[in-house]
C-alpha cells in the first residue's frame, strides 16, 4: 500500500541557487526518501515569518524556534494533510519543529511526524557563548545565557511530546537527540560518490576551502596556522579559498605562509584543488550537523587531513583518512607528509577507496523507512 508523505521545508532548501550547505543535506535527504518503496512524496512550502515580533526577536538576538510564523501557517498545512491523506510528515530542518505541535494536536497517533535534523540550535549557539569571536558586552552575555536556556527547553519539549522520530546527520547528534528524549533517533549518513579529479599535487602545497566568518572555520585554521609557525613553515604554502575577502585579507596578513584566493568557481576550484597536497578539514569541536564540504572533498579522491571531529557524520567501509586530534600533531603530519610523493599517492588511493565505499542509496533509504514501518 502507497505512502502519502508530506517533505515540510522553505522553498530555498531545495530551489535556491546557492549550493551551500542546507541546500546540500535538504536535497539529499529529499532524494533518499524518494527512494523508500511504494512513498508517495509531496513539497510543502512554508515562508520565513514577517511577523513584526518575530523580527525584532531575531534581530535581538533572542530567536527561539521563531523564523517561521506557525499561527499563520498551520490552517492551510492542516487542510493540506488532510485532503491529501498524509501518512508521514518529514519535517526538514530543526529550526521548522514548532509545526510538530499542532500538527500532532490535531492528528495525533494517526500520523507520524519525522524530523530532519541538520543540528539543534543550542549546539552551535553554545559555541559562540563560549568561544567568541569577538567580546560582547555585560548585556548580551546575559541575554545569550538566557536564550541558550529556552532553545534547549523547546528542543527537549518538542521531541518528548510531538516528534515520532528524528534522522540526525552524526552519530553525536544522534546520543544529543536521544538526550532531549526523542523516541527513535536515527543516524543516516552523508551520501559517498566519485567524481575523480587529475590529481596533480605540487609538493608542500596545502588547502583550504570554506566559509571564513564561520566561528568554528575562522578559529579553527587559526589554531593550526599558529601551530605550523612555530615549526619548520618555509616547506609549506596555505591556499585559501572562501569568502568573505575580508577575513580572508586579515588571515592572509597573519601568516607569511598563507596565499588567499577569494572565492572561486566551481570549475576554477576543481583546478585549484587538483594541485593540493593535502585538503584541510581541522575541526576542533563538534558543531551541529555534519562537515558538508568533505563528501564533495572525498569524491574528488585528493589527499585529506582531519579531526575526528570533523569527520562527523560519515562512514565507510573501506579507507582510512590521516586523523590528526591536535593542531601541533596536524602540523607535524602536513611537514613529514605533504612534501613526499608516494606518501601522497597512497593518501589519494585511500580517499578514492572511501569513496566507493559509503552506504548506497537503497541502504540509506532502509534507514529512513525504518522510522515509521515497523
Amino acid at each position: 500500500m502507497a505512502i502519502n508523505a508530506l517533505f515540510l521545508t522553505h522553498s530555498n532548501a531545495l530551489k535556491s541557487d546557492v549550493t551551500g550547505g542546507v541546500q546540500l543535506c535538504s536535497q539529499e535527504f529529499h532524494h533518499i526518501i524518494s527512494l523508500i518503496d511504494d512513498i508517495n512524496l509531496i513539497d510543502y512550502f512554508v515562508p520565513y515569518t514577517k511577523k513584526v515580533t518575530d523580527r525584532l526577536l531575531i534581530r535581538i538576538g533572542f530567536e527561539n524556534y521563531s523564523m517561521y510564523n506557525i499561527e499563520n501557517d498551520i490552517q492551510s498545512l492542516l487542510e493540506f494533510i488532510k485532503n491529501n491523506k498524509i501518512d508521514v510528515v518529514f519535517i526538514n530542518m530543526a529550526s521548522m519543529v514548532r509545526y510538530s505541535k499542532k500538527i500532532k494536536q490535531w492528528f495525533g497517533s494517526n500520523i507520524k511526524i519525522i524530523l530532519l535534523s541538520h543540528g539543534n540550535h543550542s549546539g552551535d549557539f553554545l559555541h559562540l557563548i563560549t568561544k567568541p569571536v569577538k567580546k560582547v558586552s555585560w548585556l548580551k552575555d546575559l541575554i545569550n545565557r538566557i536564550r541558550i536556556g529556552f532553545l534547549i527547553t523547546t528542543e527537549s519539549e518538542h521531541r518528548v511530546k510531538y516528534l515520532d522520530a528524528v534522522i540526525t546527520l552524526s552519530e553525536t547528534e544522534k546520543q544529543i537527540e536521544n538526550w532531549f528524549g526523542a523516541p527513535i533517533s536515527i543516524f543516516m549518513p552523508r551520501r559517498l560518490y566519485t567524481n575523480f579529479l587529475p590529481y596533480s599535487p605540487i609538493l608542500g602545497r596545502i588547502g583550504f576551502v570554506g566559509r571564513l566568518d564561520h566561528p568554528p572555520n575562522f578559529q579553527g585554521i587559526q589554531i593550526l596556522f599558529d601551530s605550523i609557525q612555530k615549526q619548520d613553515f618555509n616547506k609549506l604554502e596555505i591556499r585559501l579559498v572562501g569568502a568573505p575577502e575580508s577575513y580572508g585579507e586579515i588571515i592572509q596578513k597573519k601568516y607569511p605562509f598563507v596565499n588567499y584566493l577569494g572565492e572561486l568557481s566551481d570549475e576554477d576550484l576543481e583546478k585549484e584543488v587538483n594541485s593540493w597536497a593535502f585538503l584541510l578539514n581541522p575541526v576542533w569541536w563538534y558543531s551541529t550537523g555534519a562537515s558538508t564540504k568533505l563528501a564533495k572533498a572525498i569524491s574528488w579522491g585528493i589527499p585529506i587531513v582531519s579531526t575526528t571531529a570533523g569527520k562527523r557524520g560519515y562512514f565507510w567501509k573501506d579507507g582510512e583518512l590521516p586523523i590528526s586530534d591536535t593542531p601541533d600533531d596536524m602540523a607535524r603530519f602536513l611537514l613529514h607528509s605533504a612534501g613526499d610523493k608516494a606518501k601522497l599517492e597512497y593518501w589519494s588511493e585511500q580517499t578514492k577507496t572511501i569513496a566507493k565505499n559509503g552506504l548506497s542509496d537503497q541502504e540509506l533509504a532502509l534507514l529512513i523507512k525504518s522510522t515509521f514501518v515497523s
